[in-house]
């Protein structure tokens, strides 16, 4: 199966692939190529999260590390197993912009690696602690925080090294 988008195309039959989608509660991990591959949710919701931890649009260091908290334990409770060099893929806005603020350049490889992930993540606790430098601000949105808290927890539990934003 062929996934396409802009000049970025993925052929899942080759490796095996798993789509990242966000769903309104939760994140969810599928293979479309490998039926036989167990999707997998994992309690997740921008709303929840933008609620309980970033009221209005707040950064704080305390809600961060709660916010850490509680998606560690969602990823650990769905108890995800897959095949080690198992590859992830999405074609969510959300991790487009992540991808964006990262500074993954658009093009035919649009992947965005765990060490930039890293790195938004650190500018994200600077900015929560308000020593950010002004021009490494980070787009002010209780989304972008929460997108930025998931991916890093997934990336990490889950060892993957990088996503392939599409």
């Amino acid at each position: 199966m062929l996934f396409t988008e802009s000049s970025v195309t993925i052929d899942t039959s080759q490796d095996l692939w798993l789509q990242l989608t966000f769903e309104p509660e939760a994140a969810v991990l599928h293979s479309s190529a490998h039926p036989n591959m167990p999707s997998v949710s994992i309690a997740f919701s921008h709303a929840d999260m933008e609620k309980r931890f970033f009221p209005q649009g707040q950064l704080r260091p305390l809600h961060l590390e709660r916010a850490i908290e509680q998606v560690e334990d969602h990823i650990q409770a769905a108890h995800p197993d897959w095949p080690k060099g198992t590859k992830l893929f999405t074609q969510e806005t959300d991790l487009q912009t992540l991808a964006s603020v990262a500074g993954v350049s658009e093009g035919s490889q649009r992947v965005l690696h765990v060490d930039a992930v890293e790195q938004t993540f650190s500018r994200l606790v600077m900015q929560a602690m308000g020593q950010a430098p002004h021009q490494e601000a980070l787009p002010d949105s209780a989304r972008f925080f929460a997108s930025v808290v998931f991916v890093r927890e997934l990336m990490h539990h889950l060892h993957f090294p990088q996503i392939w934003v599409l």
